[in-house]
């Protein structure tokens, strides 16, 4: 037995990897992490070094057992996940399971899927490194005990069902904190002025006001401006000045990860996570019809060094001359500096093989990958090519006025124009829209030009790509009327907001976050109700969002300041190259952070006063409303909560929402769409086509069968006096599903085990209970929580709309029959019915062997852990599931 199993993370990957290896090899995929913390809160033991346990994730079982198995047939394994701290923690937790005393385990690299890449990677084997997982290990730490403890802390202080976490909060402050300074930003008025003149010759060129009597000028208002236009219309220009000089502007360096996610969100409109997904499609290969199979196109990704291989910059000079010519290859290859804090554990990202043009593949593509590559392709070209030289001038003039009263006598004007002499690295573009942040990158190019030709940032606003006329010292142009001297109103704008690119741009400046982390870390923003998206992609904080920044703020934990965030990052490297160790991280930031925590405890609530209304509850008819805030936004609540459960949601700006709450659910039956109504039994469905249409409909509860995956729904007795059961609504389909509960399920996970549903029960006070057997989790179930629930969208059952069984006292719209109709119904029946004994002893009898069938019913345990069980009093726990 001579094998060696590679085990890398991706199926995508093992596929391209097994093409260059070849025999004796076998390539297997572990599909990302197969180990995690489990979700509750015994997964840290802080006080044993803060010692984690870890459990295979839910759904890995086969893929670890598939591992285990070929790893038995092979005497060496390698393993070859990513490159970075979350790869090393996967070889870790592999070769734990995997280890034996007769097999070889070793760590391989793969910086790019080529055929060199992969030769390099398996020809340098190393051991794992121990440093780079503590450190993975310590930000995995960090992130629990920081989102599951402040996380409680903010459904203590704020609303249940919130979260917090160490990065993402911070990333949600810079974004509340951008919209503070818009908030309390005062637009100032200012005016430009500018004229059109003509130069001896006749060419006609523009210029603007840039001075006043030897000082810089602020035109403030519409009447200076006024001022300033008389004296320039009666003034006598002339030439002061012209300056004529080269100017070069450098090519960027190649991307590193933040610089990519900018520039796809700002030029491809491509969110963070979805460029990284798309870029690591390209990474692990792309079938381009040769060879007999898939290739690499990129190197690793995530990254946040600007360094090149030798052999790519030797490609890629040859490649640009074969291209562009030799004219466009400079005499020293551009070398560009990384940033001091960089990690520089892999090269720029850049293509695998410089010959592989976009065109030239761009049938083998998808459009996304084609624009990706496209622009990795060509900033990597352009990083090794020639600047872009301009020749610009700078015409200066001096505007003198006659008129008695003038403002000012002597006026400066300026005009600038360039014209592009030595296109450059921009040939590259092809005329299209330059990189979104090439001018950031200018000024690290390499080597450093002379001081004649010093690099110079993206032209000002007054620069102009246009052509001037001849102009010496001592001409003296003529204003040109019309148009003659134009003066504009202007206003000050506000700091933008931040979208995905420039989010990014900052978390890299402030040093929060790394590359492998800043797509996690803005998906994770999105996915709560903290931001909402603009039109445009800007990034705009909700009122939730703000609630929850100011009261972490407030609350003075040191991870929600920027730079401690930062500084934390630095320490985690630190740990990654064996300077720092683990224990000592944690134990330094877990006894300040408890201190600080534990007094956060004791604060006010964070939510703004409740206020009282006039406005009569419409459930009970004796209560006044009291206008709340809850997650979702404001609502109102009835004050005899909790005898009285009435609410009302009032949105985010709290207007008064409909009384019948729309949903996008279309009627099984008209096709219209359906609304929740709210009847004697409760809320349902209701079609909006009534009364030609009739269709009615339970309300979805939003939960899924943990037995077959169904949807749960509300079933209601056909007779008065039944009881109210929430069962599968395969119930009655091919299926079978028995799956039922006696307490209604409300789709918010268990905080404790991770449960995906809790269940109401009554009592005195209103609780919400774990379903799970092993589990105690109790809590008060809330007016916020109930808010939160009601303001939930409806979303329609995968399987679609379960059957509405009204009540035999019911009508179809879910309202009580009236009384009218009942007596009338009571003088119909014979008298015997009605006062006999013996109808309804039957009845009684008949019902016996229904709830012994019921609670004997084949235990759902057997397939998904749940089963039913006898209620106990004041126990509210009609139904339990096991693990």
């Amino acid at each position: 037995m001579t094998k060696t199993l590679v085990i890398v993370e991706s199926p995508a990957k093992a596929k391209t990897i097994k093409k260059y290896l070849g025999t004796g090899f076998d390539v297997i995929a572990s599909k990302g992490h197969l180990k995690d913390l489990p979700k509750n809160q015994n997964a840290v033991d802080v006080a044993k070094d803060f010692t984690e346990k870890y459990e295979v994730i839910e759904g890995k079982e086969k893929i670890l057992e598939e591992l285990k198995a070929a790893a038995k047939k092979a005497d060496t394994v390698l393993l070859a996940t990513d490159p970075d701290r979350e790869g090393e923690a996967i070889a870790f937790h592999i070769s734990e399971e995997i280890q034996d005393d007769k097999l070889k385990v070793a760590r391989v690299e793969f910086h790019e899927i080529t055929k060199r890449g992969v030769d390099q990677g398996v020809n340098h084997p190393r051991p794992l490194d121990a440093n780079l997982y503590d450190a993975q290990r310590a930000r995995r730490v960090l992130d629990r005990i920081v989102g599951y403890d402040v996380s409680a802390l903010v459904w203590s202080k704020l609303a249940f069902g919130l979260s917090a976490g160490r990065v993402q909060s911070v990333a949600l402050r810079l974004i509340t904190d951008r919209e503070k300074e818009i908030e309390a930003f005062v637009p100032q008025e200012y005016w430009n002025v500018s004229a059109t003149l003509s130069a001896p010759n006749g060419s006609s060129f523009g210029a603007k006001l840039a001075g006043a009597n030897g000082e810089k000028i602020e035109v403030t208002n519409g009447e200076r401006a006024a001022d300033v236009k008389l004296d320039l219309e009666t003034a006598k220009l002339k030439v002061a000045r012209v300056t004529r000089r080269e100017q070069k502007r450098n090519p960027p360096a190649p991307y590193t990860t933040s610089k990519l996610q900018q520039d796809a969100t700002n030029l491809l409109h491509f969110g963070a996570k979805r460029t990284m997904q798309i870029a690591q499609a390209l990474y692990e290969g792309i079938d381009l019809k040769q060879d007999g199979g898939p290739v690499g196109l990129i190197t690793y990704m995530r990254t946040d060094s600007t360094r090149v291989s030798d052999d790519a910059i030797a490609e890629v000079r040859t490649a640009i001359e074969k291209r562009y010519g030799k004219a466009f290859v400079p005499d020293k290859p551009n070398v560009y500096k990384t940033k001091k804090s960089a990690q520089d554990a892999h090269e720029a990202i850049r293509p695998t093989n410089v010959d592989l043009h976009p065109d030239s593949i761009k049938k083998h593509l998808k459009d996304e990958q084609y624009k990706l590559y496209k622009l990795i392709w060509n900033r990597f070209v352009a990083s090794q090519m020639t600047p872009a030289v301009y020749d610009r001038t700078t015409v200066e003039m001096q505007a003198k006025t006659t008129r008695p009263d003038a403002l000012h006598r002597e006026y400066l004007l300026r005009s600038t124009g360039r014209v592009l002499k030595a296109s450059g690295w921009l040939e590259v573009t092809e005329g299209q829209r330059e990189f979104a942040g090439d001018e950031e990158t200018d000024a690290q190019a390499a080597p450093e030009a002379p001081e004649t030709e010093k690099t110079v940032a993206a032209p000002a606003e007054e620069d102009s790509d246009a052509l001037l006329p001849e102009l010496n010292e001592g001409d003296e142009p003529k204003l040109v009327s019309p148009p003659g001297v134009l003066t504009e109103q202007k206003f000050t704008q506000p700091p933008p907001r931040y979208n995905e690119g420039s989010l990014v741009r900052e978390l890299e400046k402030r040093g929060i976050g790394r590359p492998s982390t800043y797509a996690e870390i803005i998906s994770k923003v999105q996915q709560r109700a903290y931001v909402e998206k603009l039109p445009g992609g800007a990034f705009q904080p909700t009122m939730l969002g703000k609630f929850v920044v100011d009261g972490l703020v407030r609350s003075n934990l040191d991870f929600m300041d920027p730079n401690f965030t930062a500084q934390m990052e630095e320490e985690l490297d630190e740990v990654g190259t064996g300077n720092l160790k683990r224990e000592a991280l944690l134990k330094r930031f877990y006894k300040r952070f408890r201190e600080q925590l534990d007094k956060s405890k004791k604060l006010a609530s964070w939510k703004p006063p409740s206020e009282k209304t006039d406005i009569v509850c419409e459930e009970c008819g004796d209560g006044f409303m009291v206008k709340k805030w809850g997650k979702n936004g404001w609502f109102l609540s009835c004050e005899r909560y909790p005898k009285c459960k009435g609410t009302r949601d009032l949105g985010v700006d709290g207007t008064s929402a409909a009384s019948v709450r729309e949903t996008d659910i279309h009627c099984n039956e008209c096709d219209k769409l359906m609304v929740v109504r709210s009847g004697r039994y409760g809320d349902f469905l209701s079609c909006t086509g009534y009364p030609s249409c009739k269709n009615t409909r339970p309300v979805p509860l939003g939960v899924a069968c943990p037995q077959c995956g169904g949807d749960l729904i509300e079933v209601r007795p056909r007779k008065k006096g039944g009881r109210t059961f929430y069962g599968c609504s395969n119930f009655n389909a091919e299926q079978k599903c028995e799956f039922k509960l006696w307490a209604k399920p409300v789709p918010i996970p268990c905080p404790a085990c991770g449960a995906e549903f809790l269940t109401r029960a009554g009592g005195k006070t209103p609780m919400l209970v774990c379903a799970t057997k092993e589990c105690s989790h109790k809590q008060e179930l809330t007016e916020e929580i109930e808010a939160d629930l009601a303001a939930r969208p409806i979303v329609a059952p995968k399987g679609g709309l379960a059957p509405r069984i009204p009540r035999d006292d019911e009508d179809d719209e879910g309202s009580s029959k009236s009384k009218a109709k009942a007596k009338a119904s009571d003088k119909d029946k014979p008298k015997a019915k009605a006062k006999g004994d013996d109808k309804p002893k039957a009845k009684a009898k008949a019902k016996k062997p229904v709830a012994k069938k019921a609670a004997e019913a084949k235990p759902a345990g057997k397939a998904s852990g749940m089963k039913i069980i006898k209620r106990k009093a004041g126990d509210g726990r009609s139904a339990r599931a096991s693990d």
